[in-house]
């Protein structure tokens, strides 16, 4: 049965638009860096996302260093426009600050234990990541669109949890933590047209829905229509997704750092 479909529209509302007309930025202007009213409005509006309980269980590790980003560019997949953007934050999900608060409190005190009747402690568990993950991805997704409400372009590298041996030590990410995905950020080289997105099998009303032949194929039709114009058969974007991205070798390594980056999480082997 395929899923509900909507027709998007158009608000005057400046929010809706700003989300409408954004688009990935990858070419950025050489000679105009963002301005410290622009990164402050940034940095704040990501500090104003909803976090769960105002746990706030993400770090933001602000780059400006042009050789952090150059060695960024290297070990997330070799995508030299990573190292040209001006800025980069990469967003951290963060457990390590709060075992450092438990402990500065006196929390794994044995006597605040047998006082409390709590249990003694422990390592973050994957409960904790699942919550923690939500808080970066929302605190990043904030800073995106106040970057374009600031005049600033940006683009998400999910490649930043690759090479996680390499990457904890350049961004000295302790036990307890993972980078989640960077921004790279920048005033716009040039007009960006706002990127189509599909919205056939997006929306389920109610409960989740496999789609029916039906369903697939208009899928399959959109995606043609909005990325392979040129498509000169049915399902040649699905092809491409699956040969370049869901075979791929970056996404194996992908996979192997992740693996690594959850016994980070843990502590069950620590990176560093």
């Amino acid at each position: 049965m395929p899923g509900q479909t909507y027709q998007p529209r158009s608000f005057d509302n400046p929010t809706l638009a700003l989300i409408e007309q954004r688009s990935s930025t990858r070419l950025f202007a050489a000679d105009t860096p963002p301005t410290p009213e622009q990164r402050d409005a940034v940095l704040h509006a990501a500090t104003r996302a909803p976090s769960a309980g105002a746990m706030m269980m993400y770090s933001i590790i602000d780059i400006q260093s042009q050789e952090t980003r150059d060695r960024l560019a290297v070990l997330c997949d070799n995508q030299p426009f990573i190292a040209k953007a001006p800025w980069a934050l990469v967003f951290v999900v963060d457990y390590a600050k709060w075992i450092d608060l438990f402990e500065h409190v006196g929390c794994f005190e044995p006597e605040f234990v047998e006082q409390t009747g709590h249990s003694p402690r422990r390592a973050p568990h994957m409960g904790d990541f699942s919550i923690a993950a939500q808080d970066a991805v929302i605190a990043a997704q904030t800073a995106a669109i106040a970057a374009e409400a600031v005049g600033l372009g940006t683009c998400y590298i999910g490649d930043v949890v690759e090479h996680a041996e390499e990457m904890a030590e350049l961004l000295k990410l302790p036990v307890h933590t993972m980078p989640l995905c960077m921004l790279v950020l920048g005033a716009p080289a040039k007009e960006r047209p706002a990127t189509p997105h599909p919205v056939e099998n997006i929306v389920m009303p109610e409960h989740y829905r496999r789609a029916d032949d039906a369903a697939l194929d208009a899928q399959v039709a959109e995606m043609d229509a909005m990325f392979r114009p040129h498509a000169t058969h049915a399902g040649e974007r699905v092809i491409d997704i699956y040969t370049r991205k869901h075979t791929s070798a970056f996404m194996a390594e992908m996979d192997r750092s992740v693996r690594a980056w959850l016994a980070n999480w843990t502590g069950e082997k620590p990176l560093r």
